[in-house]
């Protein structure tokens, strides 16, 4: 029989602990495998494919990745319950403050990847505080599960023969490393003027308008409300006391079912509420807003400042000491703006088309992104190239001491399998590489 050798799992898992970004309507919900009493739906499995080509950054995916992300993601629950269910044995627990600061990293990472907080509530169609929430129980079982295989494999040691050994074998398989670039930038806040927020309390008071002439709360939201809840109405479920920002709650709280608020000023724009339900100390509200977003004139005055500063540059003044002054991305701005040195193909699609047309220590042209305005200098740039033992020993260890962590997991993973029922039979086998 063919041994099929199943996806890396350490990492794997770890996907998991992202947020749902399916609606429950987009999935046909069934049961698709069980592990002892627990079961796995397929809406499940739904969530944990696009969580896993949101962290691989595939947007389009064809037939063959979703397949390919459906295998691993099913392996990865099953594999999940599996160490929950031995974590529960060995009476693990996470303390609150550890699971508050990794959801914050992840978070962080998510933003990274999706372009800003803005971005973010475009992809999943809800407020921040709604996808930390679902964010929350993933992260901590995260947790126990990282516990879970600290307390039974420990961390393997990988000694120098090993790595010249995995060298030899699979130099031919490795990947070639990339073009690389080190970048460093200053970002410059695109903030609203007067302007702006003449335009969206204008927009806002039409909409109270509307609704005191007799217009559906509904319909209007869907019409004219700048927030992603706008196509369900405005309705943005239940949520807790802190959930929403406090200007908002203070209007939402007082209210009675079917009750509308007066206009409310937040840091997203102007809100009109309307309040669904109360349960206890939940409530269900829906909402217009009125988005005080920079205006082009904005953008443009922006941009002006940007290259003037881009002069002083090539004037003569510092990068290290302008950024330090002027950025906007606090944790660069005291390190001469220095960003990581990251493969081109990685960069955001801005930052990439600029990188490529600037030679070492040129600086680019402002530019805008979803986080505002950027001019980038080009540090330095690695070409492309085959992984050697004399210029890559750190990173080949690192490869080969991944690959027999992998291999540990999973011949312990394996092991704890066989003692508990998986449902189907032939996923098992699959798992098990029978």
């Amino acid at each position: 029989m063919n041994r099929k050798k199943f996806p890396p799992l350490l990492l794997l898992i770890g996907f998991l602990a992202l947020p749902i970004v399916l609606s429950a309507q987009e999935v046909i919900d069934s049961v698709c495998a069980v592990v002892d009493n627990e079961i796995i739906l397929e809406s499940e499995v739904g969530y944990g494919i696009n969580s896993v080509l949101l962290e691989q950054q595939i947007r389009r995916p064809t037939e063959v990745q979703l397949a390919a992300a459906r295998e691993q993601v099913l392996g990865a629950y099953i594999t999940q319950k599996v160490l929950l269910a031995r974590a529960s044995e060995d009476t693990l627990n996470v303390e609150d403050r550890v699971v508050d600061k990794e959801l914050g990293r992840k978070f962080e990472q998510i933003l990274q990847q999706v372009g800003g907080e803005d971005k973010l509530i475009e992809y999943f169609g809800r407020p921040v505080t709604q996808i930390k929430r679902e964010m929350r129980k993933g992260v901590r079982e995260s947790l126990l599960i990282d516990m879970v295989k600290r307390q039974h494999l420990g961390s393997p040691q990988i000694r120098r023969q090993e790595v010249i050994d995995f060298y030899n074998k699979h130099k031919d398989e490795l990947p070639s490393l990339p073009e690389r670039v080190e970048l460093s930038h200053i970002l410059f806040n695109v903030n609203p003027t007067e302007d702006a927020r003449t335009e969206a309390r204008q927009k806002i008071e039409q909409a109270m308008r509307a609704l005191e002439g007799g217009a559906d709360f509904d319909s209007l939201a869907k019409a004219i409300s700048d927030d992603p809840s706008g196509e369900s109405g405005g309705r943005l479920g239940f949520t807790n006391r802190g959930d929403l920002v406090p200007e908002y709650e203070e209007a939402a709280y007082p209210l009675e079912a079917g009750q509308i608020s007066q206009i409310v000023e937040s840091r997203y724009g102007f809100h009109i509420i309307r309040l669904i339900e109360r349960q206890g100390e939940r409530i269900s509200t829906q909402h217009i807003l009125a988005a005080l977003s920079p205006t082009e004139n904005d953008w443009l005055a922006t941009e002006k400042l940007a290259g003037e500063i881009k002069a002083r540059y090539e004037a003569g003044e510092s990068f290290d000491s302008l950024a330090s002054v002027y950025s906007s991305d606090d944790p660069t701005k005291n390190k001469g703006g220095r960003l990581e040195i990251m493969p081109v193909e990685q960069l955001p699609e801005e930052f990439r088309s600029v990188a490529n047309g600037l030679a070492e220590g040129e600086l680019s042209a402002p530019f805008r992104t979803s986080f505002g305005v950027h001019i980038v200098r080009l540090e330095k740039r690695y070409p492309a190239r085959s992984a050697s033992l004399d210029g890559d020993w750190q990173a080949l260890e690192q490869y080969a001491l991944n690959m027999k962590r992998e291999e540990q997991f999973q011949k312990w993973v394996r092991g704890q399998m066989a003692e508990h029922y998986i449902w189907p039979e032939e996923l098992r086998k699959t798992i098990m590489g029978e």
